[in-house]
């Protein structure tokens, strides 16, 4: 097979041999359209950068850590980490996982460091750690997905205005006794839970005691006693948010091993758009922008990597879009 040179690619996209080298290495100009063709159009045609002769020219390795202590077998970690593998390689960076050990958890910095990585991105972890910490506010470029920490590079899904979307779109069919399961504690679930009651608030939605509870995420064993309990008060919950769409499709089955029809005897809606679209119905849900998460996640970083002198530390929110689905029903208002 023809090996494809770098000339390949400027002719194929119609520029010169050193505009796509600027490109591929990330130190195009302002043109993000240019960029990006010329980085697709190279994965296309198949073009691989000599990795050594790369790292004697820019003193960089073109790897990038990934910190994921693999706390939750979750859905939506595993499309997020496809959509950065797919963002870092099209910019020509490798990615190696951090995974979770003793050795490493006491100083994920310094091990970061030994492995000569260009940078990290945190994807999973105990982030009250005083190790991630530690990683977060370190010389190391790093960006945090889904934690906010003061001064360093975040990104984050707009948790807060996701559940208020299908906090007003339940209202607007008619539902008014609304409960809510949240995952365990942490920025995720506190952003929800405050997107949650300011949604409510707005809307004259009154929030009984016992309508919000705590569980954890990908457990929908504890999401059908909550459900159940929820359902059965004197005045049960007509709709209930889980807190994702896995809690909520285990629920939506268990239910209805039990005689309880979703959505004709309770509505439920879950949250992240991933699992729903294996389901012979469609989930009401909200579907979380994992393209858009790592985009971002993966541009601040290559310009904290790239360009540190000017490079200052942002705090970037991602939207995703409400699903309306099946799973909803339509009430007399």
């Amino acid at each position: 097979m023809k090996t494809v040179r770098m000339k390949d690619v400027a002719d194929a996209c119609g520029v010169s041999v050193a505009t796509v080298s600027r490109a591929l290495n990330g130190l195009a100009d302002e043109n993000g359209k240019l960029t990006a063709l010329i980085c697709r159009k190279a994965q296309e045609m198949g073009y691989v950068q000599n990795a050594a002769a790369l790292t004697l020219k820019t003193n960089r390795a073109n790897c990038i850590g990934i910190l994921y202590e693999d706390r939750m077998n979750h859905e939506y970690f595993s499309s997020l980490l496809d959509d950065i593998r797919r963002e870092s390689n099209a910019r020509g960076y490798d990615l190696m996982l951090i995974g979770s050990s003793e050795e490493t958890e006491r100083n994920y910095y310094e091990h970061v460091r030994k492995r000569n990585l260009d940078g990290v991105i945190v994807i999973q972890a105990d982030f009250e750690s005083s190790e991630v910490i530690r990683l977060a506010s370190s010389p190391m470029p790093s960006v945090i997905i889904d934690h906010m920490y003061e001064g360093c590079d975040c990104v984050c899904s707009d948790n807060r205005n996701g559940i208020a979307s299908i906090v007003r779109f339940v209202y607007e069919k008619g539902h008014r006794r609304i409960g809510f399961i949240t995952g365990e504690k942490g920025t995720v679930s506190n952003e929800r839970l405050a997107g949650f009651y300011k949604a409510c608030a707005e809307l004259g939605i009154r929030v009984p005691e016992g309508f919000v509870r705590e569980t954890h995420f990908h457990h929908p064993e504890e999401g059908v006693r909550i459900i159940r309990d929820m359902m059965n008060r004197e005045e049960g919950a007509s709709c209930i948010l889980c807190p994702d769409d896995f809690s909520c499709i285990g629920a939506i089955w268990e239910l209805q091993k039990q005689g309880i029809s979703v959505p004709e005897k309770v509505s439920l809606v879950g949250y992240d758009g991933i699992r729903g679209r294996m389901m012979p119905f469609e989930l009401t849900t909200y579907r979380q922008n994992t393209e858009g998460i790592a985009r971002e996640t993966v541009k601040l970083l290559l310009e904290a990597i790239e360009d540190p002198e000017n490079h200052k530390p942002r705090q970037i929110t991602v939207e995703g879009e409400l699903v309306r689905g099946e799973t909803v029903s339509e009430l007399s208002r």
